[in-house]
Order: structure tokens, then sequence, then C-alpha cells
């Protein structure tokens, strides 16, 4: 019989090891995340559209999009071998990122108008299919290794994500004042990333399932292979309603996204040397000292009503950028706050990405509920598995049209000598969010009116 892994507070030590891998990946991205458009367009000279198209679309679009896949090849290779592998690519995806004006014009033999977009697209792809492995990894380790205290687990899992958050956006301010953008990708992100892929080499040891009557042996050893994901996603796509559903939640992190695409865009317009890092930082901090708060004031509503609520507050977040305008104050002006000078759309972008924090935690953990809830029965597990799908859509079509939108509405009327018209842009975007609500309720109301 093999010897049970020693236990630290309850939970095996793999538990542990795999929340710190998770830390580190989360610190390694989140010390770039607000960034990430700016250095494309700033430092880089790519369009605000191209800038979010590759943010968005491409990054986030593989990381949650392909851990349908992803996870069923970790899975059957395993959670080590395939963390490996995934922090190889995430290292050299954030070094790659943080280099390219090192190496990149002399590779292509000129240094005028230097087009990076090969580079660029290669780091992304590698810190996206990299980031696709971690998600289920790390998740399923902890599944495995709860046991029992299975609601503790993520509980702990959730807030070491955010801690995470925390700590690269904090590591990020001090490095990128000293040395620049390029920095906090090549020093700041690809050492978190390395600590990440030490820890899994040498700590991190293959998950076990413990002891819990919710799992049973056939689970335990029934494999699942590539073709069956492709089935569960032809079976679960094909399901027109629940589609609807994914669009319409959709819509919700449309908004969401703009905290890594528009905002960061927005901000730098009203303050060039903004930093954006400490803005979202905000998101991250409310996160870990609300959270347990807002779900108990939350936890006797319906998933329904809870998640209307968090999308309800993400309007008005977006909506209070536009209080500046209506006021006839310069959005650029700065006032003294606690002693710290900041612009007043600063200060709404403040309040606004706080209300949008407070939004998700109505929100995105109810999601989940509310779709197992609606799955057929039998499929929950199945469709749960989708359920990061709307992020997908969200920013895939979000973060490319925040970039146009700026475009649009801040630097061509800039450029042209007229007024910016970003009150229309805010309220285009919270937009979204009415649609999202309406939608939700269209959902419940009419196409499931039939189930119980």
């Amino acid at each position: 019989m093999q010897k049970s892994e020693k236990k630290l507070w309850g939970f095996p030590l793999t538990f542990w090891s795999a929340n710190t891998i998770e830390l580190f990946e989360r610190a390694a991205y989140y010390a770039v995340a607000s960034f990430v458009v700016i250095y494309l367009h700033e430092t880089l000279g790519m369009s605000p559209t191209f800038s979010t198209f590759l943010n968005g679309t491409i990054l986030w679009g593989i990381i949650y999009f392909l851990p349908i896949l992803s996870g069923t090849l970790a899975d059957k290779y395993g959670f080590k071998k395939s963390l490996i592998f995934a922090f190889v690519l995430i290292t050299a995806g954030y070094f790659i990122m943080g280099n390219v004006q090192k190496f990149w014009p002399s590779i292509v033999g000129h240094s005028q108008n230097v087009d990076y977009t090969i580079p660029i697209v290669i780091g992304i792809v590698f810190i996206g299919i990299g980031g696709s492995f971690v998600k289920p990894c790390i998740s399923g380790t902890v599944q495995k290794t709860a046991g029992v205290l299975a609601t503790l687990g993520f509980g702990i899992f959730y807030m070491t994500i955010n801690i995470g958050s925390m700590t690269g956006r904090t590591v990020s301010y001090f490095v990128r004042v000293k040395m620049g953008i390029p920095a906090i990708f090549s020093y700041v992100a690809t050492a978190f990333a390395f600590i990440g892929l030490l820890v899994v080499i040498f700590i991190y040891r293959e998950p076990k399932y413990q002891e819990s009557e919710k799992v049973s042996e056939k689970e335990l050893k029934k494999p699942k292979t590539l073709k069956d994901a492709l089935i569960g996603m032809f079976i679960v796509l094909k399901n027109l309603k629940f589609v609807f559903f994914l669009i319409v939640i959709g819509f919700f992190w449309f908004i969401y996204v703009q905290i890594y695409n528009l905002i960061p865009l927005f901000l730098r317009f009203i303050d060039k040397n903004a930093p954006v890092e400490l803005y979202t930082l905000i998101n991250p901090v409310m996160i870990v000292f609300l959270q347990l708060l807002i779900t108990k004031i939350s936890k006797k509503w319906t998933p329904l009503k809870s998640i209307m609520v968090g999308i309800g507050i993400t309007v008005i977040g977006m909506l209070l950028n536009t209080v500046p305008f209506l006021f006839h104050l310069d959005p650029a002006l700065k006032k003294s706050i606690a002693g710290i000078m900041l612009p007043i759309g600063g200060i709404f972008m403040l309040f606004s990405i706080a209300s949008m924090a407070l939004g998700e935690m109505f929100a995105s953990p109810r999601i989940y509920e509310y779709i197992g809830a609606i799955a057929p029965k039998g499929q929950e597990g199945l469709y749960l598995g989708y359920a990061n799908l709307p992020m997908a859509i969200g920013t895939i079509v979000g973060a490319p049209i925040g970039g146009m939108f700026f475009q649009h509405f801040i630097l061509d009327p800039h450029n042209a000598g007229k007024p910016i018209q970003a009150p229309i842009m805010w309220t285009i975007v919270a937009f979204m969010g009415v649609l999202s609500i309406a939608g939700v309720i269209l959902y419940d109301k009419l196409l499931l009116k039939d189930k119980k």
C-alpha cells in the first residue's frame, strides 16, 4: 500500500505546492497584464485596435478557450509533465516579449520602423498555450487533493490567485518605474514564471485523489480522450439555447475585459505617466477583503438574482467614467486625494474599477452555479467545462472593439483638434451589460419556461 502524503493544515503537500505554482503563474501574468496593450501601442508602435486584438482575442482567447482540449491532454499525459511543458512555454513567452527590441532589429536587418508582430505573436501564443494548461492542471490538483475539504480548498485557491495578482502588480510597479516597461516582461514576469517552473520540477508531485464519497472508483479509472472532448464540444454547442446563454453572459465579460484593454489606453491618454498597475490593483485587493462578505450577502439569493445584481453594478461602474464630462470637468486636471495627485478622470476610474470588482464578486461564482442548474440531467460536469467560454467570447470580441472605440472616440477626434467623445464610448460599453441582463432574463423566462 502506498504511503499517504504528509498533510499541512488538513491538506496534502501537493495541494500547497499547486497553490504556490498558481501564485507564481498569476504573479507573472498580472505583473504585465495592465501594460500589455500600452507596451504594444506606446513602445512597439502598434495601433490600439491591433494591440487589444493581440492581448484579448489571441492571448485571452487561447487561455480561456483552449482548456476544453488542453485539460484533456493534461489528464492523458499527467499534470506534472503538462505543467513543465506549460511553464517552459510561459517563461519563454515573457522573455521573448520583453527582449524583442534587443534581438529582432538585428534579425530583420534594420533598426528603423521595425515591425515586431512576428516575435510578439510567438510570445503571446506561447503564454496563451502554457496558461491554458496551467488552469486545468492546478484546479484539477485542488479537486483531487482537497477531498472532503473541497469548498475550503477552492476558497484557498481563489485567494491564492488574488494574492499572486497583488504581488505581481506591486513588484511590477517598482521595476517599471526604475527600468521601463520592457523590464516587467523580461525580468519580473520571466522570473516569476521560472520560479513556478522550478517548483513544478522539484517540489510538485502528481496528485492522487483523497478519500471522498464524492469520487467513485469508476470515475477514478475512467480516462478522457481528445476524441471525448471533441464529441463533448459538439454535444454542448449544438444546444442553441445554451449557446445563447453563453453569448449573453459574454456581454458581461465584454465590459470586464476593458480593465486590461480600453481602460489602460484611456488612463495613459489623460495621464502619460499613469501607474496603471496601481489603478487595477484595487480589483484583487477588493476581492481578497470583500469576497467572503459578498458571498454571505448573496448566499440566500438565487443565482440569477446575484448574476443580474453583479452585472448591474458593473454597468453603473462603467457609467461613472462619464461623470467628469457631464459636469464639464477636465479629466486630465489633477486633484489631491489623501496627498496623492490624481487626474479627475483617474479618480472616477478608480471607482469604476472597484465597482467592476464588486460586480464580478456577485456574478462570477454564481454563473458556474447557474450553468450547473440549467444543464441537462447527467451532463452537469460536461456543461460546467464550458463555463469559461463566456469569458473567451467577451474578450475575443470585446478587446479589439475596445481598441477600435479608443481610436474612433478618443484618438481620432483628439488628432483632428476636436473634443473627445468619451461619454459616448463609456455609455456604449455599459450598454453591453444592459443587453446581458436582458438576455439572461429572456433565457430564464422564455427559453427555459418549461424547466423546473
